[in-house]
């Protein structure tokens, strides 16, 4: 091979590779996803109205949960374009639930101070996007990951278990570094049938993220 094609042949290669790095981008972004599944599993108890207090048994008590609140889903994440149709990378995921425990008497009356509950799940996943469609203005993708989700209690409990979510459905809309996204999905968390943290949660989410 001659002097001139040697050189030819480096510069194409460089101009390949340029061309290629110019389309491997980094993505960060935040935001906020609802809590269907936490809102249908924690609730407040059913206010109790005993017909004949006085012939429950003396000294009989009741806890009530109540004035449940919700922080919904607060997650971030980054994303690494490996292809322009397949992004790796890791998500945060956080949510609280919070209420107060009430102990009644047989006549209803409380007894003692309402105690405060809070619970979190706190999940750690590497995930995989994928990029079906791609213009200067629109991306429609899926995805999925899989990781750790901690579940904890300001008693000072803590358990793991797996987190996985499902990304059915994606449209990001924003130009060359800003957009925002809407995603319809499913987050979920579990031990076995028996000790669930979630399950179908974080149906639809929103959020706004930077390209660079």
């Amino acid at each position: 091979m001659s002097g001139r094609r040697f050189t030819l042949a480096v510069l194409t290669v460089c101009m390949t590779a340029v061309s290629l790095c110019g389309q491997v981008k980094h993505e960060v972004r935040i935001g906020w996803g609802d809590m269907m599944f936490e809102t249908m599993a924690f609730h407040d108890s059913p206010a109790h109205q005993w017909v004949a207090p006085d012939k429950i048994t003396p000294g009989y008590q009741t806890t009530d949960k109540c004035n449940h609140r919700y922080t919904g889903h607060l997650f971030a994440d980054y994303h690494y374009h490996v292809l322009p149709w397949l992004a790796v990378g890791g998500q945060l995921d956080f949510e609280g639930i919070f209420w107060d425990e009430i102990i009644y008497d047989e006549h209803h009356v409380q007894v003692g101070a309402a105690r405060p509950v809070q619970c979190y799940n706190t999940c750690i996943m590497p995930v995989v996007r994928f990029t079906y469609y791609h213009s200067k203005w629109v991306n429609l993708y899926s995805g999925v990951g899989i990781g750790v989700n901690i579940a904890s209690d300001n008693a000072g409990a803590a358990e793991a278990a797996v987190g996985f979510n499902l990304n059915f459905f994606s449209v990001a809309v924003g130009n060359e570094h800003w957009f925002g996204a809407v995603e319809l999905g499913m987050l979920n968390s579990l031990q076995n049938q028996n000790r669930v943290y979630m399950l179908g949660s974080r149906l639809l989410s929103a959020s706004v993220g930077y390209r660079f």
